[in-house]
């Protein structure tokens, strides 16, 4: 079982069980329920070698942590808070399937608000449009001690990279890319999905004054015959105008934007081994650096996964809009339990490659014109390997 979709006053719970009925859920504030109240579940799916039950749950407090079971099982979530808050989330991506690598306790034991997962959940590299065989990469996931307990304990908020949207270096042509969508929606806790039914998975949601927005890089990707150019795509035409909606929108809304942009940003525009990532799609890369160049869009930072290390640029490297002006700081956090590699650059902060690495990202809000952003990338031992602190004001 795992949490997301969280609000300040909601949550979303999903839980794959074996039976004939879907058992309650027993929720409440005290930590051995005393307050708590029994919950249905919402909708049951059939899903390979048993059923996974949904439970969207409401009328709860913000910024307040909630006990929950489910028969012998516990877990734990907390509501988001309302206006100015200080918070901290975890960041990582890239794991082999099933992983039980101590990075995972390691994560938990900082009790994050949000467990950021920005893909690569599993490498099964399914090729099939079969929705069992992501029922079942899920299940390994899930079930791996160290995963579980920090899903049980910390919301998730996910979105896949290639090997768990389906081949490696998938993208619109993967024979698997029905399957993968439904796989998605009926075992992930999500927030609402801009395509709800039978497209592809971005979405956005709000912690305080952030706005998060999680951009499906593999779903409307372009294949690589597309030569380069306008027609060359990762985003697709319907997400990229929902995406600078979404930047315009939140540059007067909100004191900060995180765009989780699955692969790396940052990279030598002539190097045709990066074709996977942001160095391939140069022409709809200088467009969106054009974009948040143009319309003074500030208040921006970026997450990333995909290549196997800890990097950060504070945006002296990100120079892509047409006035090359230094752009929004850039933060890659992997891997969890993959080898280590090094995919773009150059980083402001140099790179870390190897597993058993994650990310913290700790916003500090005191509800002024100016939100401090403090990130550091950790090993599975919380030693700090690279840090840095921003500030961004609207």
């Amino acid at each position: 079982m795992w949490s997301g979709a969280v609000t300040p006053d909601s949550v979303r719970i999903k839980v794959k069980y074996e039976g004939e009925s879907a058992p309650a859920i027993r929720l409440g504030r005290d930590v051995g329920l005393g307050d708590a109240r029994e919950i249905a579940a919402d909708s049951v799916v059939s899903a390979g070698g048993g059923w996974i039950a949904d439970y969207p749950v409401t009328g709860l407090t913000a910024d307040t942590v909630y006990h929950y079971t489910v028969g012998s099982a516990s877990g734990r979530v907390r509501t988001f808070p309302v206006g100015p808050a200080s918070f901290t989330i975890a960041l990582g991506s890239c794991a082999e399937t099933g992983s039980a690598h101590p990075v995972f306790q390691t994560i938990a034991a900082h009790e994050p608000l949000l467990f950021l997962h920005t893909g690569d959940l599993h490498y099964q590299d399914i090729a099939k449009n079969e929705v069992n065989l992501f029922h079942a990469a899920y299940d390994k996931a899930l079930a791996s001690p160290t995963q579980s307990k920090l899903y049980r304990t910390t919301a998730v908020a996910y979105m896949w990279d290639d090997h768990d949207f389906g081949p490696n270096n998938s993208d619109s042509s993967s024979p698997s890319r029905g399957a993968s969508r439904l796989a998605y929606r009926t075992n992930v806790p999500h927030y609402p999905l801009i395509v709800p039914v039978d497209g592809p998975i971005y979405h956005a949601f709000t912690i305080g004054r952030v706005r998060f927005l999680m951009a499906d890089a593999r779903s409307e990707r372009s294949p690589r015959t597309v030569p380069e150019g306008p027609d060359r795509t990762i985003l697709g035409t319907e997400q990229k105008a929902w995406l600078k909606r979404e930047l315009l929108s939140a540059r007067d809304s909100h004191a900060l934007i995180v765009w989780i942009n699955s692969v790396p940003w940052i990279g030598d525009d002539t190097a045709a081994e990066n074709a996977d990532r942001w160095t391939g799609f140069t022409t709809e890369r200088a467009e969106l650096a054009g974009f948040i160049e143009e319309n003074g869009i500030r208040n921006l930072c970026i997450i990333s996964g995909d290549a196997h290390m800890l990097a950060i640029d504070d945006g002296s490297n990100n120079r892509y809009g047409p006035a090359k002006t230094v752009g929004a700081p850039v933060f890659q956090a992997a891997a969890l339990d993959r080898k280590g590699s090094v995919k773009g650059g150059p980083y402001s902060h140099g790179t870390f490659p190897g597993p058993g690495q994650f990310g913290l990202m700790r916003v500090v809000d005191d509800g002024g014109p100016a939100v401090t952003v403090e990130w550091s990338g950790r090993n599975q031992d919380d030693r700090v390997l690279v840090e840095h602190r921003f500030t961004v004001t609207r």
